[in-house]
């Protein structure tokens, strides 16, 4: 959830780890808990991956749900604490982890006309004020709260990678709480400027009298703010809703859809053979990129023909997170870029 390593320098596109690994709850280790807990670990993987929680609504997706077990390679059980009351039984939970083969997950969902998102995803950067019986706080990567809990746990299930800000002096002086709490976003702005991230999910959160959770949200994608509030039973539920909301709005930018082309790239700054290598490797990690060429080396250019999955302007979107390629020209047949090693 949080990522340190930024600490006051530049954040951009963060390698998401274990997309393809799912953990659910069952209650025995019997094989009719093992089908249910892969079919849920399933779908949980198509959304994560798709970005989009539609998948559960195609057909061809549900024909798969009925048979997990040819999308994964690997299932274990750990134990746990939580309890679960089945009838007037009281049974032990199991966290059933289940890794479902990347190739398998990729060829399905393109099969049934879905997008693919890679694991190079924006980054989000969290400014929520939570408000309770005693003070209004910022909510920091080690709150303990239930709402912080709650978006740790629901951004890992749909892949997106959030960090909370230092809350060192600088931010101290840079943004309160109250501005937080009455959602001053050229504030909030300013304040973030230091961490460039992809985006900002700025948030008030409370408990009203009858035990119901209010939200205020803004989240910022490409500059510009969308607002919406939210009223729930739990933090979970609260939280749901705008982990789910900014995850859909950031997958329908950067996931790939199914539609195939080609693709020139002029890449000036390749001056070694290790840069070279670099850049080749990149190129071929990209998620649109399904193969690559090299079609001539002319000092330190190499043009490179990528054969890729979706539109020409998500791959300049995608390649642009990362920071290692700085587009120079974008022409309808070529795109040139230097290479930042």
């Amino acid at each position: 959830m949080a990522i340190c390593a930024l600490m006051a320098a530049p954040s951009w596109a963060v390698a998401v780890t274990d997309l393809y690994i799912s953990d659910v709850y069952v209650t025995s280790e019997s094989e009719a808990q093992r089908l249910s807990g892969a079919r849920a670990a399933l779908l949980q993987v198509l959304v994560r991956v798709s970005g989009t929680q539609s998948v559960a609504d195609d057909e061809q997706i549900r024909q798969a749900l009925r048979n997990p077990s040819q999308f994964y390679y690997q299932y274990s059980y750990q134990t746990t604490d939580r309890e679960f009351q089945v009838g007037t039984e009281i049974l032990q939970g199991r966290i059933l982890r289940i890794n479902f083969e990347p190739n398998a997950i990729a060829a399905l969902l393109r099969n049934a006309g879905f997008s693919v998102w890679g694991s190079n995803r924006p980054s989000v950067l969290l400014w929520v004020a939570v408000s309770d019986d005693r003070e209004r706080r910022l909510m920091t990567e080690n709150s303990g709260d239930p709402v912080s809990d709650a978006l740790s746990e629901l951004a890992k299930e749909r892949g997106l990678p959030m960090f909370y800000p230092l809350m060192d002096l600088e931010d101290a002086s840079s943004l309160s709480t109250a501005e937080v709490w009455g959602a001053f976003l050229d504030r909030i702005d300013g304040a973030s400027t230091r961490y460039n991230p992809d985006s900002i999910l700025s948030g008030r959160v409370q408990q009203d009298a009858s035990g119901q959770w209010r939200g205020t949200w803004a989240y910022r994608i490409d500059g510009s703010w969308a607002r919406f509030e939210g009223l729930a039973g739990s933090p979970q539920e609260l939280v749901a809703d705008v982990v789910d909301q900014l995850a859909d709005k950031l997958a329908a930018r950067y996931a790939v859809g199914s539609s195939k082309g080609a693709v020139t790239l002029r890449v000036e700054g390749i001056d070694s053979t290790e840069a070279y290598a670099s850049a080749l490797g990149y190129l071929k990690s990209l998620a649109p990129v399904l193969d690559t060429y090299v079609v001539s080396v002319e000092g330190s250019d190499v043009v490179f023909e990528l054969s890729t999955e979706g539109q020409q302007q998500q791959l300049v979107e995608i390649i642009e997170l990362d920071h290692k390629l700085t587009l120079l020209n974008a022409g309808d047949d070529r795109l040139l870029y230097r290479w930042m090693p």
